[in-house]
């Protein structure tokens, strides 16, 4: 379990440390752990009463739940139909988003898809005490756009090897992650990200002395078959 957020709690019992807890956070049972420092004491006569002291860990469960009201709302306001799982690991949130009409949130170029990951990333990160990321495929788009982004990138890469640098249109952080990831089995080919968001961009363009390790190469192939 990742610690997002760590509680300490004083009650004059554990009992009434859990229920102010609950009022405070709106959390379930099974959305939190306790470990109990001080069950504290009535003492005797009122005397040397102690009060109980508690540390209250909010779990993954908590968020995922928050995090998949919230985008519910949003999916109410659209006025459509729709199925939504969240699912995490340490401090990544994955919301997997389906509706026969998903394309309204997804939006021309993905923008809308974008826009809501953002919203979603802001939403969670302002009740959690550690940074989390939030990832948001809608309609498995993202599957989708990563044989898009292969086919630019595939694209792009013969223009460099005949022009030498190619700059790519702007792109979401995941879409650039992508093309790094694709682009990286050329050992000819060299990316980086340039630009701020929301224009940010990847430049493909060819490695220096790209040109003379492929000479060497051709070199040594001729050789070894003479």
């Amino acid at each position: 379990m990742i610690d997002l957020k760590r509680l300490n709690y004083i009650g004059k019992t554990v009992d009434d440390i859990l229920e102010q807890f609950k009022i405070d956070y709106d959390v379930l049972e099974g959305e939190y752990e306790v470990n109990v420092i001080d069950k504290g004491t009535h003492g005797i006569f009122g005397l040397f009463a102690r009060d109980a002291v508690a540390e209250i860990t909010i779990t993954n469960k908590y968020y995922e739940r928050k995090l998949k009201d919230f985008l519910e709302n949003i999916f109410k306001y659209f006025g459509i139909d729709y199925f939504i799982e969240v699912t995490s690991r340490g401090k990544t949130f994955l919301a997997s988003c389906h509706s026969e009409e998903i394309g309204k949130i997804i939006g021309k170029h993905g923008k809308g898809l974008g826009a809501l990951q953002h919203l979603a990333n802001i939403f969670l990160n302002r009740i959690t005490d550690t940074k989390v990321t939030v990832i948001i495929d809608a309609g498995n788009y993202r599957e989708k756009r990563r044989e898009q982004l292969k086919q630019i990138v595939e694209h792009a890469i013969e223009k460099v090897r005949k022009i030498g640098k190619v700059k790519l249109d702007p792109m979401f952080a995941f879409e650039r992650k992508i093309v790094h990831e694709i682009a990286k089995k050329y050992s000819d080919i060299h990316t980086y990200s340039e630009g701020l968001e929301p224009y940010r961009y990847v430049v493909i363009e060819k490695r220096k002395g790209a040109h003379r390790n492929e000479d060497r190469k051709h070199q040594r192939n001729a050789t070894t078959r003479n």
